[in-house]
């Protein structure tokens, strides 16, 4: 199997090839909606109990793995995603983790 081949076992226990292109990258297009979002209802308004960096970066990162990730390997594929995240629900669904994990690092930072 090359470096470009991957060996995937899915649901079913079946064994599948993927084949990835140095030259494509695989993007998981939630970051920047989660990271903006962030910053927009939290960062900015000064609500947070600690905005140091490493906080705000466990905050989005555990909202991140709370939320259905949408990859993509082209800006069409991502404007298309952030497109669809401008639909008032799911921008709440986003708002919800995110809530979540702010109380979540409030109560336990992993910084002393």
């Amino acid at each position: 199997m090359s470096d470009a081949e991957r060996e995937i076992v899915n649901a079913d226990g079946e064994c599948t090839h993927m084949f990835f292109s140095r030259e494509l990258s695989i993007f998981n297009a939630m970051e920047p909606i989660v990271s903006d979002l962030f910053e927009d209802h939290y960062v900015k308004t000064g609500i947070l109990a600690c905005d140091c960096e490493k906080c705000q970066m466990d905050i989005i990162l555990l909202a991140l793995n709370h939320i259905p990730p949408h990859y993509t390997s082209s800006q069409t594929g991502e404007a298309y995603i952030k497109a669809l995240y401008q639909e008032p629900q799911l921008q709440s669904d986003v708002l919800r983790e995110l809530t979540k994990a702010v109380q979540v690092i409030k109560i336990s930072p992993r910084h002393s």
